[in-house]
């Protein structure tokens, strides 16, 4: 029984790097990191071969501060109106105490994705 028999990929070759072009080669690799079909180097290699790129679309909707501000801006609105209906009628439902910690803690972990997006980024 032949190396060849039963094989997809019938044609092997061999290439050479660097050690500078073999770390640019492992750094393009990561940047596929995550996607399924490129898992393994050759499957990555032979998409840039025959395709001559592979497109890696990295999406990182918090390093965008404009939808953490209207969040925030939202929940800073909710509790502005609960603490006005507690400074009017000198009293707070536990319900509103728990809608207060509820965005409290939608706040939180906003900021906590943002700053953990930004050292991912760093």
């Amino acid at each position: 029984m032949s190396w060849l028999d039963g094989r997809k990929r019938n044609i092997c070759k061999k290439i050479m790097f660097s050690d500078d072009e073999w770390n640019a080669a492992k750094e393009l690799h990561k940047e596929a990191d995550g996607i399924q079909k490129y898992a393994r180097y050759g499957d990555f290699a032979r998409a840039m071969l025959t395709q001559g790129a592979v497109n890696v679309k990295v999406v990182r909707p918090l390093t965008d501060p404009e939808p953490i501000a209207a969040a925030i801006d939202r929940i800073g609105v909710n509790v502005n109106q609960i603490a006005h209906w507690a400074n009017l009628n000198r009293s707070i439902t536990p319900d509103q105490v728990a809608a207060v910690r509820h965005d409290y803690m939608q706040i939180r972990e906003l900021l906590e994705e943002l700053f953990a997006d930004r050292e991912r980024c760093s």
